[in-house]
């Protein structure tokens, strides 16, 4: 069996990052994450590379009315109100991406599904928080039935999903297979990667996730082939692609090292790696970032040529590899 290199992106914009920044600190992070689509597309054209953007269900919309006309009526009423993306729809937000490229990407959307190759999926429509205190099932399902319903407006199918923040629960995913999105990117079921609250994700978990990220701390093997979970084919994550930081430069060549090691190893091994991030990560020193996927999709086509690795979205992973059926999350 030849590797898979797989490759999904969170695209939200503003949305996935309301709860805790603002305009004022993270806006110029998000608008040079626009700026940066045109040109990671142009990168994966070039190298051959098939990928899955879930997109929050509010980017397929073009106008502020849209967005009110798909808005469920089941809201999940977190104890964090600050979670809830739906207070800004209602009147903090502009009227059309023109006026508001913070909260609307429907002309990045269209160029992300008018480039070969490219899967777009979703990543919920107001980008919900599954583990998070005061949310529901029935909420959840009132979502993701947003979701389908304006993505359908738009042309798309969805059969994939990314969870926001990587939270989720066996319930969430069955829920997903009812409504048709069969496919999903889960996580290692290993200390600091496993699927947590937001509460859980503590300094420790974060300083281990950052070691791991440059040396091997967290014991962890890429699977062969996607699994079944739930109901669904969980095509899980191996490693988010950390931005490049002007303080920390020998720490980018170490993290651009560790994956590029991974991909070899999948590739001799014949498993999947799987690499995640968000257009806004590259909304700063976009050259630098630019230029370190270069570098991780080099080594693709690299290994592509002396093993047969092969690049293919979520949705591809899921039709293509035979599935181990009534394995664990």
């Amino acid at each position: 069996m030849t590797g898979k290199f797989i490759v999904s992106l969170d695209f939200e914009l503003m949305w996935g990052v309301r709860y805790h920044m603002g305009r004022d600190d993270y806006g110029d992070a998000v608008l040079g994450g626009r700026q940066a689509i045109p040109e990671i597309l142009k990168l994966f054209s070039q190298y051959g590379v098939h990928a899955t953007w879930a997109t929050v269900g509010l980017l397929f919309a073009r106008t502020r009315k849209e967005m009110l006309d798909y808005i469920p009526d089941d809201l999940p009423k977190y104890t964090n109100a600050s979670l809830s993306n739906y207070e800004a729809i209602q009147g903090d937000i502009g009227e059309n991406e023109k006026e508001d490229p913070y909260h609307f990407g429907r002309s990045l959307l269209d160029l992300v599904a008018e480039t070969p190759g490219q899967e777009v999926a979703t990543h919920t429509f107001s980008h919900f928080y599954c583990l998070e205190d005061g949310q529901t099932l029935s909420a959840f399902k009132a979502d993701i039935q947003s979701a389908k319903a304006i993505a359908k407006s738009a042309g798309h199918e969805l059969k994939s999903i990314v969870f926001p923040r990587n939270q989720y629960h066996d319930d969430h995913v069955e829920i997903c297979v009812a409504e048709g999105i069969t496919t999903f990117r889960g996580q290692p079921d290993v200390f600091a990667y496993r699927t947590m609250a937001n509460r859980d994700v503590t300094p420790l978990v974060r300083g281990v996730r950052l070691l791991d990220s440059i040396m091997p701390v967290v014991p962890r093997t890429d699977p062969r082939r996607p699994k079944q979970c739930a109901g669904a084919t969980d095509v899980k994550a191996s490693r988010f692609l950390r931005p490049w930081r002007s303080s920390l430069p020998a720490y980018s060549t170490l993290h651009l090292n560790r994956i590029r090691s991974e991909m070899r190893t999948a590739a001799q091994q014949g498993r999947q790696f799987h690499l995640w991030w968000h257009p806004h990560n590259f909304g700063r020193n976009a050259r630098e970032n630019l230029m370190q996927l270069e570098k991780v999709l080099e080594e693709y086509a690299r290994l592509r040529l002396s093993h047969g690795m092969e690049s293919v979205t979520m949705s591809d992973a899921a039709r293509e590899t035979q599935l181990v059926r009534g394995a664990n999350c």
